[in-house]
């Protein structure tokens, strides 16, 4: 076990100077106190046996037998008071030895001693407690880390190797134990210690290649300074996501090319046939003239849906200032007059946004619950309201329509329950919520009124990673 280099603080204690001077151990120290504390007894026997001048035999079987005994006793004293001294020690030498299964025998009578050793032994079983679940602790530690996906890679203050689990050890195509004690210069690591904030790129280690996210920190192991690379591989997830993306969006586009061209087709078909005619019907020209129009239509329709895409993948990053919420809705319920809005009271939040986005956002929030209430034949207004959170600021937009729809899909590009709807109004507000760290939550009211809830939820000031990303892009 490493003992820690940090300083410790040390209990002195204050002696006299005469026991400094002293030489005798603590035991002597206690057998001659005791003797002093018989020797007036034995002088009083001495001098009293003198003046009467007493024979030999009465020093002989008296006076000598009692200096004797006095000894003994301060003897067998001088042990019994080292005893429990000496097993103090024992268990203080366990405890600084991490053996904490010693215990002393504190006895059954309440003393001094009695609290000593009950409290050393308390103090015994909450260190083996502690180093039992710190033991434990480290045990699920390493299994964690040992199953988890992505590199872990752990070094000295010196850049050492000092812990890689299984999923680093690929990397290098190399067993974890073989790498230990490596420097990272020698690993082509020691770029990504400056990488505080996380940078995905392109890389290529000696076991794999591909995209990675990578993030350094450093903590602290007895006090010295270590550092933590963590490489994610980022390849085969996002290899998933696009293959589902494109299925997605192959899958929209051919539906709604299919809807268009297979009646312009048909369209197509049916006036070639009429032209071909000889002679030609009485009506043909107003056959023509609404075939032309639904072609038309269905080409129009075409566009539209072409543009709303074209507007979902040109979303721009958002340009933010500082915005006052209650400004900003007066701005949006002027914009969307022929809606029925009910604005609640609330403090003015003042919060860092594109008005522009947030505007835009709330137009499609308020239009589509405008239309559900009309949809529901209620005469109920819209009502906007807003606190500030723990997450920041929450607005929500309440109709009194009929309810969401039991489908995932509200958020699926192109997909929609009104007609005529586009389907990319929910979808390009959940873009510019998320673009601005917050995010959008559809859900049902329940306060036994009918009706759906909008919650957005937007932070109130901007991260300083974010402003710096924001300010290196209008520099370029």
């Amino acid at each position: 076990m490493r003992r820690s280099s940090s300083p410790v603080k040390t209990l002195t204690t204050t002696v006299s100077p005469a026991s400094n001077r002293s030489k005798w151990p603590y035991e002597r120290r206690v057998m001659a106190w005791l003797l002093f504390l018989a020797l007036p007894g034995l002088l009083f026997a001495a001098i009293t046996l003198w003046v009467l001048q007493a024979p030999w035999g009465a020093w002989l079987f008296g006076w000598f037998p009692v200096a004797i005994l006095s000894i003994v006793i301060a003897q067998i004293a001088r042990n019994r008071a080292a005893y429990p001294l000496r097993t103090l020690a024992n268990l203080v030498e366990a405890i600084r030895q991490q053996d904490y299964a010693l215990r002393g025998v504190a006895g059954s009578s309440p003393s001094a001693m009695f609290e000593l050793i009950s409290e050393i032994n308390a103090l015994s079983e909450d260190l083996r407690r502690s180093r039992f679940a710190r033991v434990e602790a480290d045990l699920l530690l390493a299994k964690v880390v040992a199953e988890l996906d992505a590199a872990v890679i752990a070094f000295d203050d010196e850049y050492t190797l000092t812990m890689i689990n299984p999923s680093g050890a690929a990397l290098f195509a190399a067993r974890s134990n073989d790498l230990l004690g490596r420097p990272a210069e020698s690993l082509g690591l020691e770029e990504y210690f400056d990488y505080r904030t996380p940078q995905v790129m392109q890389r290529t280690f000696p076991g794999k290649q591909g995209k990675f996210r990578i993030q350094a920190s450093t903590y602290r192991e007895a006090g010295v300074r270590q550092h933590l690379l963590v490489l994610t591989d980022l390849s085969l997830t996002l290899r998933q996501e696009e293959r589902l993306a494109w299925q997605r969006l192959i899958r929209v586009i051919g539906h709604e090319l299919n809807n268009s061209l297979t009646p312009i087709q048909s369209l197509t078909e049916s006036l070639a046939n009429l032209l071909d005619r000889e002679p030609r019907p009485a009506d043909w020209d107003s056959d023509a003239r609404a075939g032309l129009k639904v072609i038309n239509e269905r080409a129009r329709s075409l566009g539209n849906f072409m543009s709303s895409y074209a507007q979902l993948t040109r979303l721009p990053p958002p340009k933010r200032k500082l915005v006052s919420i209650s400004n900003l809705i007066s701005g949006v319920a002027a914009l969307v007059s022929k809606c029925s809005i009910d604005i609640e009271d609330h403090p003015d939040i003042e919060f860092e946004a594109d008005s522009a986005q947030i505007e835009q956002l709330l137009i499609n929030l308020i239009k589509n619950a405008n239309e559900a209430n009309r949809a529901a034949g209620t005469d109920g207004s819209v009502v906007i309201r807003w606190q500030r959170t723990a997450a920041g600021m929450a607005l929500e937009i309440v109709d009194h329509g009929t309810g969401l729809p039991d489908s995932g899909n509200l958020f699926t590009p192109f997909f929609t329950t009104k007609s005529g709807g586009s389907g990319v109004g929910l979808l390009l507000g959940r873009q510019i919520a998320e673009a601005h760290g917050g995010h959008i939550h559809l859900y049902n009211r329940e306060d036994g009124i009918p009706g759906c809830i909008a919650r957005v939820i937007l932070p109130i000031s901007v991260p300083l990673t974010d402003k710096k990303q924001v300010q290196a892009g209008e520099n370029i």
